[in-house]
């Protein structure tokens, strides 16, 4: 991590942008599939969290090399 630029930054956007969101949609989602466990539920749960992940991944990365580590020329 020592040769990443700004590590401590690039840590508390990830947990702020990545770890709460798809956190917070899991204990959602979870509660909708204990109350109905259907194939369809549980495949539903699983594609949510995954796309609230890759999701939440790609602002987090957009916002890190745009703002935090930008490209100087």
């Amino acid at each position: 991590m020592k040769n990443v630029p700004h590590w401590q930054w690039l840590m508390a956007l990830y947990i702020l942008l990545v770890a709460i969101p798809v956190y917070t949609a899991h204990v959602q989602l979870k509660k909708k599939l204990l109350a109905n466990k259907t194939p369809l539920n549980i495949l539903f749960y699983f594609v949510a969290v995954v796309a609230t992940a890759f999701v939440m991944n790609f602002i987090a990365m957009l916002v890190y090399y745009k703002f935090i580590f930008p490209n100087h020329k």
